[in-house]
């Protein structure tokens, strides 16, 4: 047989997975294959490169069936981040938006944005839900579920981070049998920033929430000087001379940033890359309503027409 003579003493048959299924580590049963995603033990794994892939190996019944995926940006992703990207230390940080595709195919997208008062400390987590049909998860198949980067309209340039992925977490991946849903979430938490994701086939009309917010807090720096490091108390004063002059920007940025009535949008079709005609039904104190006036075939990333870093917005039901 073509391909024996390279099997090892090591080789085994990957572990075959019942539903209902939650995986929250790299290392459990029926994770058999990690494409640029390193292993963790209380998480899946952690996506070292511009996209990670994680399959797992399952048994469905035949049944429609629910995936869920958690992903998680939190303090050690933005420090990977910084040390591979290396932005100039006076640019602000950028939100991440990273696509969710399993089977080959866009499911959804996760905006992740750290921002005070609207996330814990733990950094900017997102759940993601989607619906596969019985075909698509046949019989002992394999569900592959990746990260990936996502298109960048010319609206979007400078509003989100490029290389996304790079460090971001997938805490979680649970399947569950279920019968596919007519209509995707609508209802959201706030961003943290001037951007949204509908998710795919929301009805077409909804409300954006737009609020003022600070930005995230810096990152702790460690002391990089050689004397810095034997002067504890030296390097307690910087921290905190740094943190002061951090609440300073985070108040004025917050001052100058307030939802206007003439706010407007742009949109785009993240599995196509088309733009998507958003109508503005009215204007209200504190946000929009809005129609999308073009279908769109998979979610829909959409943001203010005047990016503003002191806003975030929320999606919710019409």
């Amino acid at each position: 047989m073509i391909g024996a003579w390279f099997a090892t003493d090591y080789d085994a048959a990957p572990t075959v997975i019942e539903l209902p299924i939650d995986i929250d580590s790299g290392r459990a049963d029926g994770v058999c294959i990690v494409d640029q995603v390193l292993r963790g033990t209380g998480i899946v794994g952690r996506v070292t490169g511009d996209y990670g892939a994680v399959g797992l190996k399952v048994r469905s019944p035949g049944v429609a069936t629910r995936v869920t995926v958690v992903v998680h940006l939190d303090e050690l992703a933005t420090r990977w981040w910084s040390d591979r990207v290396r932005p100039p230390r006076t640019a602000p940080e950028l939100p991440r938006l990273v696509l969710i595709r399993a089977q080959g195919e866009v499911r959804g997208a996760a905006l992740l944005a750290r921002r005070q008062g609207l996330r814990r400390a733990g950094g900017a987590k997102v759940t993601v839900e989607f619906d596969l049909t019985a075909e698509e998860l046949d019989g002992d198949g394999l569900l592959m579920v990746e990260l990936a980067e996502p298109p960048r309209p010319e609206w979007a340039a400078g509003r989100i981070a490029t290389r996304a992925a790079l460090g971001v977490r997938i805490d979680r991946i649970s399947v569950r049998a279920q019968e596919p849903t007519t209509a995707g979430t609508v209802a959201t938490d706030p961003t943290g920033c001037d951007l949204a994701v509908l998710a795919a086939n929301a009805p077409e009309s909804f409300r954006l929430d737009v609020s003022a917010v600070p930005p995230a807090p810096p990152l702790p720096r460690s002391p990089s000087h050689t004397w810095t490091r034997r002067k504890p108390a030296r390097a307690g004063f910087k921290v905190l001379r740094a943190a002061r002059r951090a609440g300073t920007r985070v108040a004025a940025e917050v001052a100058k940033s307030r939802p206007g009535a003439e706010l407007g949008v742009h949109a785009i079709d993240l599995l196509t890359g088309v733009p998507v005609r958003v109508e503005v039904v009215r204007h209200r104190p504190g946000g929009l309503d809005l129609r999308l006036a073009d279908p769109a075939r998979g979610p829909v990333l959409i943001g203010l027409d005047h990016a503003d870093r002191g806003l975030s917005c929320r999606i919710a039901p019409a």
